[in-house]
């Protein structure tokens, strides 16, 4: 379900219920998983294979990506499609919502974590930061690859004139697309979203 050419990164989802079976075979023993993805104007989803890397690992090490047989919702006006093949730069993608097994226990190293809150174009995000201790946790932001996981994380944004939101466990912020970040809880200052 998964191949790449060069930085471009070819995602086949599949539809819960679409009874469909994918041709490719290769790593069906890897988990399949819920994929979430928040671009600057859509919410994309379905379900995909993993290769042998973390979701965050494989969206740090390609630029681009081809979701093929994507469920599309606009937004912020609402309506949603099957897409049958959409490409998205990594600098278009704001937000992906990680399901599935967490990596390897094995190669995970002892943090503390710390609470923020940032905007990401069209949405508000809170989660945990995981970083070395005594590292600032800022700092600790601004020096990772660009998608950096947050755990025990919630993305608020408008669908029409309400807000909505959704608990994401973990999810992976690009970096590069946040327009402001500070440490602490959600409050309603936070929640002044973009109505377009």
């Amino acid at each position: 379900m998964i191949g790449s050419i060069g930085t471009r990164l070819r995602l086949v989802l599949r539809q819960p219920g679409a009874g469909r079976t994918s041709a490719v075979v290769e790593g069906a023993d890897l988990p399949e998983i819920e994929f979430v993805a928040y671009s600057t104007s859509e919410r994309l989803s379905g379900r995909i294979r993993l290769d042998s890397a973390r979701l965050t690992d494989m969206l740090n090490t390609h630029h681009e990506f081809v979701l093929v047989d994507a469920l599309a919702e606009r937004l912020p006006d609402g309506g949603s499609m099957i897409v049958p093949e959409i490409l998205l730069w990594r600098h278009e993608l704001a937000l992906v919502r990680v399901g599935g097994p967490r990596g390897d226990r094995s190669l995970r190293v002892r943090t503390k974590t710390d609470r923020i809150i940032m905007r990401s174009g069209r949405y508000t995000v809170s989660g945990r930061l995981h970083s070395s201790a005594g590292q600032d946790p800022l700092a600790a932001l601004r020096s990772r690859d660009p998608m950096v996981p947050l755990t025990d994380a919630a993305i608020h944004y408008r669908v029409g004139a309400d807000i909505v939101e959704e608990p994401a466990g973990t999810l992976v912020v690009n970096r590069d697309l946040v327009d402001w970040v500070r440490e602490g809880e959600l409050d309603a200052r936070s929640l002044d979203l973009p109505r377009n």
